[in-house]
């Protein structure tokens, strides 16, 4: 599994001096390195070392190549150290298991090892205990609190977090704000009760944006958290909602339903988990079996809902042109594992609902003994994450305007067996002063009876 490292950047005088600019001008900064590998989806601690002291920790990513045996690694969110840290002084303070590595990175810059990693965030929040609360994402305390979380929890936790990833990939926005996760003391509510409190909150613009949302009155009664997301650059923002009936350990997974204001359109995700088998040639491969009560018992419910969507009215606007007016979509995947710091969205195949019923119909399915299993070779056809978050991101699928009506029925039967209810709203575009204009009270949460905490 992917894990979040840390890669010691050694700059001489003169790129200091650039460095430095790039800084007080709130620019991103990137510099040549020798070649490294390192999973763009996961976070990189930049140390930045001049004249052997640490004086800021940033964010860096591996961009493109930078000539033979280079990389770029470009830098942001840099935090300046308030004293300089000496690399001396950390190493002298490091186990001996670990000093040896760490002094040849922080001599001539590099990615340091797992351990080398982990040993330098502990010695660092020693030595400089209010030094950045970066370095608090990746203590050894947060390292102890996740493995704590019961496995189901973990499950759950797992499934809300892709269901959030799912969301901003579609509006998007940066999935990096995600990688701020921390567990809260105590058991979870949620997956967005351990992001900051900056994104936690129901403020005027999230009263506004659930406002709009068909089916809030619904919704509103039962426990949620909500969390925006923003970007800066474009305007853009997206407000989700976790919402659920029953304890996150007692959850049965959770369902993403994606809500377009502009288009009045709404889309939503089941996600199913596929197991590794052996194949034929003795190769593991990722298998859905068949019949799966559950599903069959989802699938019935859908239907209902379709029911209630064929006798809306026909839709009559170019805006509301749909290629399929069906919004309900499968997901299958290999099964979550929770990873807080991992922020790619996992492989799968995203099916629509009227392909998966002509699918298990289908005789190609049948494995060699009779039974009835769906993998990546028997299944013909699918949408990947890109071709999915492309197609809802424009509304080419999902509901008519006069359809999303539907929604509230869809969050309500969610909620009633079990399952957590992801809703991703994606509003349209107003001006941000009138949005603060909004009153409304500032709060996190709200408790069983749906009161105001």
């Amino acid at each position: 599994m992917a894990k979040a490292s840390g890669f010691a950047v050694f700059l001489p005088e003169d790129r200091m001096t650039t460095f430095l600019e790039c800084v007080e001008e709130r620019l991103p900064f990137a510099e040549p390195v020798a070649d490294f590998q390192h999973s763009r989806n996961m976070p990189l601690v930049c140390f930045i070392v001049s004249e052997r002291k640490i004086t800021h920790l940033g964010l860096g990513r591996r961009g493109t190549r930078a000539g033979t045996g280079l990389s770029r690694l470009n830098i942001d969110r840099v935090e300046k150290l308030a004293e300089p840290l000496s690399v001396q002084r950390l190493i002298n303070r490091l186990p001996k298991r670990n000093a040896a590595s760490v002094r040849k990175r922080f001599k001539s810059g590099g990615l340091l090892t797992d351990k080398g990693f982990a040993a330098v965030i502990e010695t660092i929040r020693q030595l400089a205990p209010n030094a950045s609360a970066l370095l608090d994402r990746f203590s050894q305390i947060r390292t102890e609190r996740i493995k704590s979380l019961t496995p189901k929890t973990k499950d759950n936790l797992a499934q809300q977090k892709e269901a959030v990833l799912t969301a901003l990939s579609i509006a998007g926005l940066s999935r990096e704000p995600v990688q701020e996760w921390s567990p809260p003391e105590g058991a979870p509510v949620s997956f967005l009760e351990g992001l900051s409190v900056a994104r936690l909150r129901e403020d005027p613009m999230v009263v506004h944006d659930l406002m709009h949302l068909p089916g809030f009155d619904i919704l509103k009664t039962y426990p949620y958290n909500a969390a925006v997301f923003e970007s800066e650059a474009t305007s853009e923002r997206l407000t989700v909602i976790l919402a659920n009936r029953l304890p996150l350990e007692e959850q049965t997974g959770t369902d993403l339903i994606y809500f377009n204001e502009t288009f009045q359109s709404f889309v939503m995700v089941q996600y199913k988990a596929m197991e590794r088998e052996d194949g034929a040639d003795g190769v593991a491969q990722a298998v859905f079996r068949l019949p799966n009560t559950q599903l069959t018992e989802e699938i019935a419910r859908m239907d209902a809902l379709l029911a209630e969507i064929g006798a809306c009215p026909a839709n009559d606007s170019h805006e509301g042109f749909r290629l399929i007016e069906n919004p309900f979509f499968l997901k299958l995947c290999p099964r979550l594992v929770f990873n807080p710091d991992d922020i790619g969205l996992v492989p799968g195949m995203y099916l629509p609902l009227d392909y998966w019923k002509l699918l298990e119909q289908h005789p190609g399915i049948k494995g060699p003994r009779g039974g009835l299993r769906i993998t990546y070779d028997n299944v013909g056809r699918h949408f990947d994450n890109s071709s999915f978050t492309s197609i809802v991101a424009k509304a080419w699928v999902g509901t008519t305007p006069s359809q999303s009506a539907v929604l509230k029925e869809a969050i309500r039967q969610t909620l009633e067996t079990g399952k957590a209810v992801a809703i991703a709203v994606k509003p349209r575009k107003m001006d941000r002063a009138a949005v603060r204009g909004l009153k409304a009270p500032s709060v996190m949460t709200r408790t069983e009876e749906g009161t105001v905490q």
